[in-house]
């Protein structure tokens, strides 16, 4: 038996201990189906980072442990390293919780972003569905899939700098072409066909998000909104689907035909990444054009995101988010206690 041996994994990027004893914690800025993120400053060098508090169980656990190996893999091109992606600091194990420090990422989410802005256009679109596409074609070059592309995924911080947040669903696979099967499946809405019908999914999979987003961005609705959830996964596995013909009646040819790439049935055939940063809408010459495309979609665009918002909190983690180190007696641990009563 190894020294580690009284903990559930032994894994070389971890810390034992409670990072209470490092950082003040501060307030929430970010909850999800499996984990509740917070401000936090290092008590010494008052380094201000964020705690992502990861909530686990004995069946759960790999699945923590698979967001903390994604964001510390160091591959054939080295560890991850882009403005798009928050930074890796360290990682602590507690009683229940894997607690991830990292860079903090607590912008506005996307649509909350677009909806406070006092004048949207194509262009102002344009840039964040560009360092959105920048992001994905550095990960899809490492073999790295997101896979949870969703608005509330996308932050965008000071200088209008996007940051693509959440690696729970995160994967890398050995093979882009032949892809992979995952287990994991976010929301229905910004799922690719094939993630839905548990098929190989690839870079092509993320790229159906992205379509998916700049439909709602130029348009403030989704494409594959339905009430009953049983027509949203048919539309959406059988790719049906269309322009609004009042919403996009502005929209230039250009971007429609960036979202018709994107929402193709085959993932191989789906405009990559590095396709799109070099598509006729995205190119820098264009500019003009699409700042004279003024959207106008901000009240509906409030009101997709407030339903979003809605529908992700009935799914939002529960827990008492108490720190108990495993050299505590196990009778104390946070959901066995009178806390959580």
């Amino acid at each position: 038996m190894g020294p580690k041996s009284k903990y559930p994994i032994d894994h070389d990027k971890i810390i034992y201990d409670n990072p209470e004893n490092f950082y003040d914690f501060g307030e929430e800025i970010g909850t999800g189906k499996f984990a509740v993120t917070k401000k936090v400053t290092h008590k010494t060098s008052g380094a201000k980072m964020a705690a992502k508090i990861i909530k686990y169980d004995s069946d759960t656990l790999r699945f923590a442990v698979r967001e903390l190996n994604w964001m510390t893999q160091d591959g054939d091109k080295g560890p991850l390293d882009h403005q798009g992606i928050c930074k890796f600091h360290e990682a602590y194990l507690c009683r229940k919780y894997l607690i991830i420090i990292q860079e903090i990422c607590d912008g506005k989410t996307l649509l909350d972003h677009v909806v406070s802005r006092k004048t949207l256009n194509e262009d102002v679109v344009a840039n964040y569905v560009r360092q959105l596409c920048e992001v994905l074609q550095y990960l899809h070059d490492r073999n790295c899939l997101h896979l949870d592309i969703r608005p509330t995924n996308i932050r965008i911080g000071p200088g209008e700098v996007l940051k693509l947040v959440d690696y729970n669903s995160c994967k890398v696979i050995s093979n882009k072409k032949a892809g992979e099967v995952v287990d994991v499946i976010g929301d229905t809405e910004f799922c690719a066909p094939e993630m839905l019908l548990f098929e190989p999914t690839m870079p092509g999979s993320d790229m159906w998000s992205v379509g998916v987003h700049l439909y709602i961005l130029l348009s403030g609705i989704s494409p594959f909104f339905y009430e009953d959830e049983d027509q949203v996964l048919s539309c959406v596995q059988k790719v049906k689907w269309a322009f609004d013909p009042d919403a996009f009646a502005g929209v230039s040819q250009e971007a429609k035909e960036f979202i018709k790439n994107c929402l193709i049935r085959a993932p191989e055939s789906r405009l990559t990444a590095e396709k799109a940063l070099a598509s006729a809408w995205l190119a820098e010459d264009y500019s003009s054009v699409r700042k004279q495309s003024t959207i106008e979609c901000q009240e509906v665009m409030r009101e997709t995101d407030e339903r979003l918002y809605s529908e992700e909190e009935e799914d939002y983690v529960w827990g008492s988010f108490v720190l108990k180190t495993f050299d505590q007696s196990e009778h104390v641990s946070p959901e066995d206690s009178d806390e959580e009563e």
